[in-house]
């Protein structure tokens, strides 16, 4: 080979190394980022004052006319999974309670989330009203960008992310 051979190689190489960088980096950006413009974050005078991550709770909703306060936007009958695209449509009913997690014994099962603990989180009814909770897991549940420190309500149209499953409350 010659030595203008050898060169172009050792060039692409290079470029190889810095797109594989990139790409690393592209890739720890987007897990530390935090969520996605459009996702709803609460803005309680608590988040405000206090770190938001270890608070969630939501702001009361605004009601349109003619509907009951205790109506806000409803209790959430099923979830349903908007990523991984792989998922991306599967409905699970709620029920009274469902856990979630990669355990084998949890209702919705995500073996395939390495993200997402054996036994993550559990969504349950209690006085008719659906209510989210973390179970000790190591990343912790997210309800629409917010890490859970203890049991949320959930309404109709929450996003829950567990691991890296996106779940929609409908």
């Amino acid at each position: 080979m010659s030595d203008a051979q050898l060169n172009i190689l050792n060039y692409a190489l290079l470029a190889l190394i810095y797109l594989f960088f990139a790409r690393v980096l592209w890739a720890v950006w987007s897990e530390v980022r935090g969520p996605r413009p459009g996702v709803r974050q609460p803005q309680t005078a608590q988040a405000r004052g206090a770190d938001a991550t270890k608070i969630a709770t939501r702001p009361p909703a605004p009601v349109p006319a003619g509907h009951s306060q205790g109506r806000r936007k409803g209790t959430p009958s099923r979830l349903t999974v908007l990523e991984p695209k792989v998922r991306k449509g599967s409905a699970y009913p709620i029920g009274t309670e469902i856990t979630v997690g990669r355990g084998n014994n949890c209702s919705i099962g995500v073996p395939d989330d390495t993200f997402a603990s054996q036994l993550h989180a559990r969504v349950q009814l209690r006085n008719g009203t659906m209510w989210l909770e973390d179970l000790g897991s190591t990343n912790g549940t997210h309800l629409n960008g917010a890490r859970l420190t203890m049991p949320v309500q959930l309404a109709v149209g929450d996003r829950v992310q567990i691991g890296s499953t996106i779940f929609e409350a409908q």
